[in-house]
């Protein structure tokens, strides 16, 4: 029987605070979870400067993507070597998403394993370039088809083992949205994985 790998997903909610990044990497060692994961972007990366709001402006009055992205990217290289050392000495693994082949180079240092995004499952050029890395992958599979998760995984063909994440883009997921049963259909069609 395989153990379950539990993920605590941190990603942006430290807000830029080093406290709290830290306590929430403390809190996820003492939950039992086997690994903190953060993501790794600039703003200026990711998004356009009069990208739309994709979001219900009244609960994130925040009106543009990158807006609201760069209200989140403060940490950078020097930061996630900090994290790392940090969740060493708490017995949990550090991982970091990484959203540009930047922070990937300086991650590939720190991350015994790559998790990579929804929004990057048909971003050729980046998956190829973090499967030469020749580590482990977590891809999730949040709005794709399997036509996309396919493409994904011939481009993810360097990688010495990959992982597939049904993920929802829907925060915080109601059960009638959770659709569980697509682990299902993931573990038929993806045998090995």
């Amino acid at each position: 029987m395989k153990k379950t790998f539990i993920i605590s997903e941190i990603g942006v909610n430290h807000e830029g605070s080093m406290e709290k990044a830290k306590l929430m990497i403390e809190q996820s060692a003492e939950a039992g979870a086997n690994a903190a994961k953060f993501q790794t972007y600039k703003a200026a990366k990711i998004a356009i400067k009069d990208s739309p709001a994709y979001w219900d402006t009244t609960k994130e009055t925040t009106k543009s993507q990158f807006e609201l992205f760069q209200k989140h990217d403060k940490f950078w290289k020097k930061e996630m070597e900090e994290l790392k050392l940090f969740s060493d000495s708490c017995n949990i693994e550090f991982m970091s998403t990484p959203f540009d082949f930047e922070s990937a180079l300086f991650l590939n240092d720190l991350v015994e394993r790559f998790k990579i995004s929804s929004s990057d499952i048909t971003n050729k050029p980046f998956l190829e370039y973090l499967s030469d890395f020749n580590k482990p992958i977590i891809l999730s599979t949040g709005a794709s088809n399997f036509e996309e998760i396919d493409n994904a995984l011939r481009w993810l063909s360097k990688s010495p083992k990959i992982s597939l994440l049904h993920c929802v883009l829907n925060y915080p997921t109601k059960i009638e949205n959770a659709r569980l049963d697509r682990i299902v259909e993931l573990k038929k069609r993806y045998p090995k994985i």
